[in-house]
């Protein structure tokens, strides 16, 4: 298999691999476009799997270091734009060029919002799909035994800032938290971050 379906129209990438962990890349079939949030590694499966959906393909790094060098070979074989915010534009991890930098938030889709969620990196970012209430949260919080993982001792993050841009993900009415690191939660998404938010003294 390629992908796991988590819902509708979300897919998480199978088998992908950051520094021996495995991690959540997926994939959005939106009416007209697929929107990958971060990047799957490079195979010829893959890019089959990619090439039969039919329709232009789009790519959100969740923050610089997941501007992984096979970004580069999706960039020339299916002609994959790939959007980064600014903010990280000169990230240390960053070994591909996007095609796009911004710091206005591109117009997809009416049912998909960007948000920029500054603190484990300054150009960090969520995506939120509304009918599926599925919030991608790359690096800025994931799932640890059904709760929010506890991200107060990671020593490189602007931890205060990661608590702002948390807090600000509260204001959407999503059910599902779908990260990069950490495992998803499901259908309780919200509640484990309000939770998370209410009882910790940094929020």
């Amino acid at each position: 298999m390629v992908t796991t379906r988590v819902n509708d129209i979300v897919e998480r990438f199978d088998s992908q691999w950051f520094y021996a962990e495995e991690v959540g890349v997926y994939l959005i079939n939106l009416p007209k476009t697929i929107v990958l949030f971060d990047l799957p590694t490079y195979s010829t499966k893959i890019e089959e799997y990619l090439q039969n959906k039919g329709k232009p393909i789009i790519a959100f790094l969740s923050h610089g270091s997941c501007g992984i060098e096979d970004g580069a070979k999706w960039q020339k074989k299916l002609g994959m734009k790939i959007y980064l915010h600014k903010a990280d534009a000169n990230h240390s991890w960053l070994k591909i060029k996007p095609d796009i930098l911004f710091t206005e938030v591109p117009d997809i889709h009416p049912s998909l919002n960007i948000i920029h969620t500054p603190g484990h990196s300054p150009g960090s970012i969520c995506l939120f799909e509304k009918t599926t209430k599925s919030m991608f949260t790359g690096d800025t919080l994931g799932g640890e035994h059904r709760r929010v993982h506890n991200f107060r001792n990671e020593i490189n993050d602007d931890v205060h800032e990661r608590f702002k841009s948390a807090k600000k993900l509260l204001q959407y009415d999503f059910r599902h938290i779908l990260p990069f690191h950490y495992d998803m939660l499901l259908y309780k998404g919200k509640e484990a971050l309000q939770r998370f938010v209410k009882n910790n003294i940094l929020s």
